[in-house]
């Protein structure tokens, strides 16, 4: 009937930098056969039904056409522009959910257009793909289909749950009509919560944001009961019937000719009306039909007619600079990208290397912060990749980019002066973890903070270990087989790795990373470590050993870590994050204990916790903010499984 037909695209976006798609051609003759079953069907109805379409009262038709009023006329054209004003809006929020950063009354207008000439010509999903392709310069022929396709999955979606709810309140002579209402709703209340929790292989699949969802709800609610408005608005006045039960009668003629897929509805479209509606009459009832394929398809499809035969110009106007998130390929990071990671205050950034997260870059395009689409959030990590780079600009950025890829700003494991500025803009902070950092330059294994430290590595040095530090970019190969084997050990006992702000293995990884190999006497590898070093900081990324490991190896290799990071005359040592724990109750309530719960079993939180107090660090708390408990709580969830996950990968 019209664009809304297709498969589900994925809402990653086609501005990805990371790869290069192959190319595919849409195929005229195939997209012309897959409507042959539709014509068909119109061939099909009119052999069944000649006899009764022959019974049919011309004059009486004609008659009923006659006493349809002007305001009559006038008030369908005003609830068709409402309804394809919320038709717009579909394209608005596919092409935020895509990633695409188009101006929105263009892709309102090319949406429009798109669907007014593809529910009216046929062939919807091809012809508002060209529409689309010709009224948006800089949109490929393929990410055309591609949103064409998105539309048409979402409408149908959306459009069943107004169906579901609609039959429920004002009911429809439909047999099983609420047992199948009660299961869509089920249905889309399940699809919620897939959204939000993404439970086991769930993880990675392309749930649209709850946000997408309800915007997709709101404006097929809007688009669906204006149509219906027109219909009723423009039916003789000998039909009075209820606008709730012509609305009704709409919802599932609509679906009837969108299921069927003839051009523009014809044929399952008017049976639908006349069976749903036999107190009408017939006659009067297809006068209603043809007055309202006036208004609803025949003005908007010479109106997008003449918006799609214009030349197709570029913009003449440049859209002002702002905000972006750019994908990165993190094997060939480009020498800009290198030098903000360099010069970061800490030196997690490099994080980025392990390709979960994308780059939250300015105006100028200077890289200012790590972010990560996951759930209903966009997830800023850290602070911003510059000392001097303001809050301001990162916070309108990140809040930007959120907006627009309809997902929730979040920051998480932010440092004090990030968290202020946070609450004195509204936001909900919350105290989430506690970094362990010393100074290495005065590190020492003495004192009695230490006494456990020093036991734990005459524990590790009684066994005769060999320790190398192989320091960033230095020379000779790393042990990559031994190291992965005990990788591999290492998450096989531990039920798989962590992930996102912890680090997985990744050996393409470590060509900028310092490492410290363990060996026992017999030349074995029992254990390693790896850690992110930039100009400013070393910090701890991955701890991996062997089952047959010594006690107190991690501390040998941490100590001989720490030593390596003096003689470079690094000024800070971080020995990572933990979660908040129990520290600090005046700030746990009993809305957010369980965020910090369910983060501490998430990251193993305990044992670390004892492993890093055994150093006798200073320690600075991070935090998690949002800009509204809801948004607090969802991000917290949506860390959680991005740490979990990675765990899961095998199972994928």
């Amino acid at each position: 009937m019209d664009a809304r037909s297709g498969p589900y695209g994925s809402p990653r976006g086609p501005q990805s930098l990371t790869a290069a798609r192959p190319t595919r051609v849409l195929d005229p003759r195939k997209a012309l056969a897959r409507q042959l079953p539709a014509l068909a069907i119109v061939v099909v109805l009119a052999v069944l039904l000649r006899h009764k379409i022959a019974d049919l009262d011309v004059d009486h038709i004609r008659r009923a056409l006659a006493t349809v009023e002007p305001l009559q006329w006038v008030m369908g054209l005003g609830l068709t522009a409402i309804s394809f004003w919320s038709l717009g809006q579909y394209d608005v929020v596919v092409h935020r959910l895509v990633g695409r950063d188009t101006d929105p009354r263009r892709a309102a207008r090319s949406g429009m257009a798109a669907i007014a000439l593809g529910q009216t010509l046929g062939m919807g999903a091809v012809t508002g793909s060209f529409v689309r392709w010709r009224l948006l310069p800089g949109l490929g022929l393929i990410d055309a289909t591609k949103i064409s396709a998105i539309v048409s999955l979402s409408f149908f979606a959306a459009w069943a749950v107004v169906v579901a709810v609609s039959i429920l309140l004002i009911g429809a002579a439909v047999p099983f009509a609420g047992l199948l209402s009660g299961l869509v709703l089920l249905a889309a209340f399940g699809c919620v919560m897939l959204s939000l929790v993404r439970p086991g292989p769930t993880a990675r699949l392309p749930f649209p944001p709850v946000k997408a969802m309800g915007l997709i709800l709101a404006f097929t609610t809007i688009d669906t009961f204006a149509a219906a408005g027109a219909l009723w608005a423009m039916m003789p006045a000998e039909v009075t019937l209820p606008f709730g039960t012509v609305a009704v009668a709409y919802l599932l003629a609509l679906g009837a000719g969108l299921i069927l897929s003839t051009p523009g509805g014809v044929g399952p479209f008017e049976m639908a009306l006349i069976a749903l509606l036999p107190a009408a009459g017939e006659e009067p009832l297809l006068a209603t039909v043809l007055a309202f394929r006036v208004v609803y398809y025949a003005v908007p499809a010479v109106l997008a007619a003449c918006v799609a035969l214009r030349p197709a110009n570029a913009p003449t106007q440049q859209s002002p600079a702002r905000a972006a998130v750019q994908p990165v390929n993190p094997d060939h990071l480009p020498l800009m990208v290198e030098a903000a990671l360099a010069s970061a205050p800490r030196a997690e950034a490099a994080l980025l290397r392990h390709g979960r997260f994308d780059l939250l870059s300015n105006a100028r395009g200077w890289p200012t912060a790590l972010v990560a689409r996951s759930g209903q959030s966009l997830i800023m990590l850290g602070d911003p990749l510059s000392c001097d780079r303001a809050g301001d600009e990162v916070f309108g950025g990140l809040t930007d980019r959120a907006k627009v890829a309809l997902r929730a700003p979040v920051l998480y494991k932010c440092g004090a002066r990030l968290a202020a500025q946070a609450r004195r803009t509204g936001w909900r902070v919350l105290p989430i973890a506690r970094e362990a950092y010393l100074d290495p330059r005065t590190f020492t294994e003495a004192g009695s903070a230490r006494r456990q430290l020093r036991r734990k590595l005459r524990k590790a040095e009684a066994v005769g270990l060999t320790i190398k530090v192989i320091s960033p970019n230095g020379t000779g190969p790393l042990p990559l087989p031994e190291m992965d084997a005990v990788a591999e050990d290492w998450a096989n006992r531990r039920g798989g790795e962590r992930g996102f702000s912890m680090g997985v293995w990744n050996p393409t990884s470590l060509r900028q990373a310092m490492v410290v190999l363990a060996r026992d006497c017999e030349g074995g590898l029992v254990g390693f470590l790896t850690l992110h070093v930039n100009r400013n900081e070393a910090t701890l990324d991955l701890m991996r050993q062997g089952d047959t490991a010594p006690d107190g190896l991690m501390h040998l290799l941490v100590t001989r870590a720490i030593e390596a990071a003096a003689d470079m005359g690094l000024p800070r040592f971080s020995l990572a994050a933990v979660p908040y724990g129990k520290r600090g109750t005046k700030a746990t309530t009993p809305r957010n204990a369980w965020l910090r719960a369910a983060l501490d079993k998430a990251t193993g939180a305990d044992g670390l916790r004892q492993f890093k107090t055994t150093f006798a660090p200073k320690w600075e708390t991070l935090y998690m903010a949002a800009p509204t408990r809801a948004a607090l709580v969802l991000g917290a969830i949506d860390v959680t499984r991005e740490i979990m996950r990675d765990a899961r990968r095998r199972d994928v």
